[in-house]
């Protein structure tokens, strides 16, 4: 009787866990435009998170309807939205208003990034532990050549991610003229200050040193102000010389968000299929994106894009490269995790870590942290078609 008792006590207890799994989908998009807008952070009363896919689209599970959803874009605000039923929701945000810059006395834009500067170095000792889903795809030719996730183990501060620990991961790749096998070295590497001299930190400590500062717009968000501030090397010759775009809340000097361009070649460790005599890359770009967050205790990191884009010279053929990458952190918390992090490592041994991990499409399927777009689903349907996913990392041949 008491194990009859216990057995129908974890049916009951199983089906009340997935019947209170509800998964709420939806689009956000422009109000005025009808434009589609991605990367929104969406989260839930209950601390679950999730970003909007390129396409503006996200899926978030809640326990119960109605439910409220907390949506904050950094050109759009924070709105908060209750939703009374399930289904496809379209979810229109008004874009906040752009001030004209004002007149100040002395330079304005350099003085807030000083004192941006100063705040991350007084809380960088501050730690932060979750997960992390990386996604990266290349496109060669226009067609998916390359697709890779991760689920890792962070440990990161307010200013970059600090190391990673593989917990889960899957590869695929077609036979192509470039494959990018450490691409994610730039996630791990790229990132505010420092006091590490071998990783990249794009802030000077000073505001002065390396770059010239600019503000190009304020935002009002309610009674916050954000200042968008450009942002240009001096000496624009210089090796892995810079340019972009820091927006800063100019009372609290919270750094929201960072972009920036770089076209000299970072280096990344590639497999090029033809010699070096017969074959040029040509118009290098990278593309990085930094977003941030608050946690409970300090600002963290929310997400990282980085883009690279080349065309590929082959004799007379020109075959243009694409190469993105999206890693967004969540379950973050300052409660210390003790792990084998990895740091930045241009030699990095994600793929070979990957290895050891059996391919189980259905675990892909169920975990997807961010909807996967519909182009992106048809290129791992066409890569799977193929028997390019698995322990091989490459190819099946028959």
């Amino acid at each position: 009787m008491k194990k009859y008792s216990y057995t129908l006590l974890i049916l009951l207890l199983s089906y009340l866990t997935s019947s209170a799994q509800i998964s709420l989908k939806g689009q956000i998009v422009d109000a005025e435009t009808g434009d589609k807008i991605p990367f929104a952070s969406i989260s839930t009363k209950d601390n679950r998170n999730t970003l909007s896919n390129e396409m503006g689209d996200f899926s978030i599970p809640v326990n119960e309807l109605p439910a409220e959803l907390i949506i904050s874009h950094l050109s759009y605000g924070k709105s908060v939205l209750k939703l009374e039923e399930n289904g496809d929701h379209i979810i229109r945000l008004k874009a906040t208003p752009i001030l004209l810059p004002e007149v100040r006395v002395g330079n304005y834009a350099r003085e807030l990034v000083s004192h941006a500067a100063q705040k991350l170095m007084q809380n960088f000792s501050l730690k932060f532990y979750g997960k992390a889903i990386y996604r990266q795809s290349t496109q060669i030719n226009q067609q998916t050549s390359e697709w890779q996730e991760i689920i890792y183990a962070t440990k990161s501060s307010n200013s970059r991610l600090e190391g990673t620990a593989v917990l889960k991961g899957r590869y695929a790749a077609q036979d192509a003229v470039y494959k990018f096998e450490d691409f994610s070295y730039y996630t791990k590497a790229y990132g505010l200050i420092d006091l590490d001299t071998n990783r990249h930190a794009v802030i000077s400590l000073t505001g002065s040193d390396l770059y010239h500062y600019s503000i190009a717009n304020l935002r009002k968000e309610g009674e916050r102000e954000i200042a968008e501030i450009h942002f240009t090397n001096k000496l624009p010759a210089q090796a892995n010389s810079k340019y972009g775009t820091v927006f800063i809340d100019t009372d609290t000097y919270d750094i929201l968000k960072i972009t920036f361009i770089t076209h000299s070649d970072l280096g990344v460790k590639m497999k090029n299929k033809h010699p070096l005599w017969v074959m040029k890359m040509v118009n290098p770009k990278y593309e990085f994106e930094i977003s941030f967050k608050d946690v409970a205790g300090g600002r963290s990191i929310e997400y990282l894009k980085v883009q690279y884009r080349v065309d590929y010279h082959l004799k007379k053929e020109i075959l243009p490269i694409h190469v993105s990458s999206l890693t967004y952190l969540y379950e973050t918390s300052t409660q210390a995790v003790t792990m084998n992090y990895e740091r930045a490592n241009a030699g990095g041994n994600d793929r070979d870590l990957i290895k050891k991990f059996a391919y189980d499409p259905e675990y892909w399927k169920r975990n997807t942290v961010i909807e996967r777009t519909p182009e992106q689903n048809k290129a791992i349907q066409n890569l799977e078609g193929k028997g390019a996913f698995g322990n091989a990392l490459g190819i099946k041949k028959n």
